[in-house]
């Protein structure tokens, strides 16, 4: 059995208010992503900051998420309402996926350097992206587990707790994600390409 979390809590400090709930096209963010979660896996969704309050953190909106989920789930897919543009056939891809941690990822663009100035090899790194997609029941035992309070992304729960590398899977520039308000014309040029 799939499950789905949006994620679609969050204050929006650097967008200067709520992104989830700005309109595109006349439907807020965490709804456009909802409706395609629905649409691949089914009422085994839940949207955490719209069904139920959001926890101060990211890891403890997804701790409520993965309880709210029907025990019996056994993969779960997580996605972030300020990624819209994120298709229905990307979400089967994840959820089709064999690995216990699976994540879409792009290639590194600019140079990247430590703080300490140590430069580092872009041809040997990615930029990890979400959706990302889980065993449902390790995922939740590994956040239970109490040592996973602030984590910004799943995959290094499941790395910490399990030593499970992610399953990398490259995927296109639609899975932007909506940080400042500048980036909304970013996806609204991006949709005039079809990417939705």
């Amino acid at each position: 059995m799939y499950g789905a979390v949006v994620l679609a809590g969050g204050r929006g400090e650097r967008f200067h208010g709520q992104k989830q709930f700005f309109e595109l096209d006349g439907r807020p963010l965490w709804k456009i992503v909802r409706d395609k979660a629905l649409e691949a896996v089914g009422q085994n969704t839940v949207t955490v900051g719209v069904d139920m309050q959001g926890g101060e953190t990211r890891s403890e909106s997804v701790i409520i998420g993965l309880h709210a989920l029907d025990s019996r789930t056994q993969r779960v897919i997580l996605l972030e309402a300020a990624r819209p543009l994120v298709t229905k056939q990307q979400i089967l891809t994840l959820l089709e996926d064999p690995y216990d941690s699976s994540s879409f990822v792009m290639p590194l663009v600019n140079t990247a350097i430590m703080r300490d100035g140590t430069y580092l090899n872009r041809n040997e790194m990615y930029e990890l992206l979400t959706p990302q997609a889980f065993d449902f029941q390790k995922l939740k035992k590994a956040y239970d587990s109490g040592n996973f309070p602030d984590m910004t992304d799943e995959t290094r729960v499941m790395w910490e707790y399990y030593g499970i590398r992610p399953h990398f899977i490259e995927t296109t520039e639609n899975l932007v994600k909506v940080t400042y308000r500048k980036d909304i014309s970013i996806l609204k040029e991006l949709i005039k390409q079809n990417y939705e």
